[in-house]
């Protein structure tokens, strides 16, 4: 199976196992679906590819000039609509990165209501980042590590002691959460007001 935000070598390769030594690789290969999976989860999106969407979006409050997507990276908007009215490129500005649709000029407001906006648009990668990439190898690495010792917190050998873990923490590992941040929407999709 082909997988987008890991690579099996390159997980090898940071657990320090030769390519050519393959008596682990079943055991990396059940991890990347699972991590495939997580990191989509972490980033908030459907697909790792681009993918269309169709948003309605509620205006709660008076003087809001801009709307945040559900999705991002935001590749094309294919229709906006405003109060049924469609508009054209020249009545808003997109910043594709955060997925936040903006009116233009600065004076311009939504008018408030429910599905007030509609908008028919692309999000995703057209290219996964390295560093998405990267932080999906971290995970696999992680949880592989994991396996043999899933669940116990500490492990002591003199006078022999086991603690297990709560099952409240993390996998994955906190570099990999710091990479994956810089893609995540990490505000709430409701602006202004």
């Amino acid at each position: 199976m082909s997988y987008v935000f890991t690579n099996k070598d390159r997980i090898k390769r940071m657990m320090g196992i030769p390519s050519v030594v393959t008596r682990n690789d079943a055991a990396i290969e059940d991890l990347q679906g699972a991590v495939e999976q997580m990191v989509l989860d972490e980033l908030g999106l459907t697909s790792s590819g681009l993918t269309s969407y169709s948003e309605k979006i509620d205006i709660t409050s008076g003087g809001m000039g801009e709307v945040a997507l559900a999705y991002r990276p935001v590749s094309s908007i294919t229709a906006l609509t405003v109060s049924g009215s469609l508009m054209t490129s020249t009545g808003y500005e997109l910043d594709s990165g955060l997925g936040v649709i903006k009116l233009t000029p600065l004076s311009a407001m939504f008018s408030t209501g429910r599905g007030v906006v509609e908008v028919d648009y692309v999000a995703g990668f057209s290219s996964v980042p390295a560093d998405v990439i990267y932080a999906g190898n971290l995970i696999a690495t992680s949880l592989f590590n994991q396996q043999s010792s899933a669940g116990i917190k500490e492990q002591r050998i003199g006078d022999y002691m086991v603690k297990f873990d709560g099952a409240t923490g993390s996998t994955i590992p906190l570099i990999a959460q710091r990479i994956l941040n810089k893609h995540r929407r990490v505000f709430a999709r409701g602006l202004g007001g």
